[in-house]
């Protein structure tokens, strides 16, 4: 549980890093910042619901190079989230993060990327501008995954009333988070 609470709270980190990079303007910087959040989110729910004894212990050992070369095999945002719905046969509570975040890497990853790797997406957006929807919809998405993130913070704290409130966290600020259910 301790990795999954580290994991939230990093995914938590890079949210307030990405409002920071906006309010100064370097928005180019701020987008693979959300990149950065969804992959912990994904990562402190895929610890908790989905992960191996062996893959918690590889992600808590010391680092050394070998546990960096053996941490290379564990999977990426695409795999935990595969084996979070997996995971949701047996632990009803892995379903919401593993819709959410499928939701999320179904619509946002390949922008995501283009930012990281400085293609297309990173070079029109950083010549051309920003439109202002667009720096919105990025603050909104964060604030998503920000969401989610609580979500596993509540779970991890045991809390049933924290888990209850966290459920409808959301209820009274859609104009500023982006949904991160499937529309039916």
């Amino acid at each position: 549980m301790g990795l999954s609470v580290t994991a939230a709270s990093l995914s938590l980190e890079h949210a307030r890093a990405l409002r920071l990079l906006v309010a100064g303007g370097f928005i180019s910087s701020a987008v693979p910042t959300m990149r950065m959040q969804f992959e912990a989110t994904t990562r402190s729910a895929w610890l908790l619901f989905a992960a191996s004894d062996a893959e918690v212990a590889l992600a808590g050992a010391p680092l050394t190079a070998e546990t960096e070369e053996a941490a290379r095999r564990m999977p990426m945002a695409a795999g935990m989230i595969k084996e979070l719905a997996k995971a949701a046969a047996t632990v009803p509570a892995a379903n919401a993060p593993a819709v959410m975040l499928g939701q999320f890497d179904r619509t946002q990853r390949k922008a995501l990327n283009s930012f990281v790797h400085g293609g297309i997406h990173a070079l029109r957006r950083h010549e051309d501008g920003y439109p202002v929807q667009l720096v919105r919809q990025l603050v909104e998405c964060s604030n998503g995954l920000v969401t989610i993130g609580a979500m596993m913070l509540a779970i991890l704290s045991g809390d049933t009333v924290l888990m209850r409130r966290m459920n409808r966290v959301h209820e009274g600020f859609e104009d500023c988070i982006t949904p991160m259910l499937p529309a039916n």
